[in-house]
């Protein structure tokens, strides 16, 4: 069980990091210019642009925060099991 939550916890790394670049990639799109880099405090602007780059920024940051909290859990349950197996 420890090792099923360990490659969860690698997931949710993975799927963080791919929706923090997809959410960079859609928010340069937005036209959020240099605030691209640092989209997740850049939101306010990148929903005044509108249209379907900031919808699918809006989807990206949904996903971040999803892996995000996945990841958390997943690391306090392997991180308990470890430490219980020895």
């Amino acid at each position: 069980m420890a090792t099923v939550a360990t490659i969860l916890v690698y997931l949710a790394v993975i799927g963080a990091i791919a929706s923090f670049i997809a959410g960079a990639v859609y928010a340069a799109r937005a036209g959020a210019g240099a605030l691209a880099i640092v989209w997740p405090l850049a939101i306010s602007r990148i929903r005044r642009a509108g249209g379907e780059p900031a919808v699918l920024v809006n989807k990206a940051l949904v996903a971040l925060i999803t892996c995000l909290l996945v990841g958390v859990t997943a690391f306090s349950a392997a991180a308990n099991l470890h430490r219980f197996a020895k």
